[in-house]
């Protein structure tokens, strides 16, 4: 079975389970194209922000040594840069109201509890994973990753304010999830469904 084109980030201070032979890294191997373990908070952010151009897929860990960043923290930090990373909090620690609905808010993906076995967590990765293939907002992502530098630098879209953007900015409104960007989003998938559907009256005549 071919793997899934994907890189699954974990990001846990729990050295224990980044042991290769354990079940959930075998399966996680066999499944996805890249596996990449931090244990620091730190360094975990960095990959993810200098690796925007691949398919990633965060499993996240709440709680981590007093003074260092926390997994609320952490989220918050990665949709300061993008929301549409799909980002799984797998914990064994129970959120009150306030901090689970802190999550909720930064677009956690899914929870996860530590105790849950390999296959509940391979599935809902492959969950995300097939998510993130059939947003249109990932697939814009794509799109326009797939351009020269030179073509994302030059004015692309002049939007309804009047403002002139470059597909490098468009890009950036897009993982910001702005109205702009969501506006652009919901406009191209409509026209799809548009073409798609005169395609399809086109082939029935």
């Amino acid at each position: 079975m071919d793997k899934l084109d994907a890189t699954i980030v974990i990001i846990d201070d729990d050295k224990a389970l980044n042991d290769p032979d354990s079940g959930l890294m075998i399966e996680l191997n066999m499944d996805f194209q890249s596996i990449q373990f931090f244990y620091k908070q730190e360094d975990g952010l960095e990959y993810i922000k200098a690796n925007l151009n691949k398919r990633i897929i965060v499993l996240l860990d709440l709680g981590f040594p007093s003074g260092t960043l926390t997994g609320h923290a952490i989220l918050e930090s990665i949709r300061e840069t993008s929301f549409l990373i799909p980002v799984l909090i797998w914990s064994g620690v129970d959120e009150d109201k306030e901090t689970f609905a802190d999550l909720i808010n930064n677009r956690a993906y899914a929870f996860l509890n530590k105790n849950a076995s390999s296959e509940e967590i391979i599935g809902k990765l492959k969950e995300a994973y097939n998510y993130a293939e059939n947003d249109i907002s990932i697939a814009l992502e794509e799109w326009i990753l797939a351009h020269s530098d030179e073509q994302k630098e030059k004015p692309y879209l002049l939007t309804v304010d009047g403002r002139q953007l470059s597909l490098n900015e468009l890009l950036n409104e897009i993982r910001m999830q702005s109205n702009t960007g969501k506006y652009f989003s919901r406009n191209l998938s409509k026209l799809t469904i548009d073409l798609l559907t005169r395609n399809k009256e086109t082939l029935d005549d």
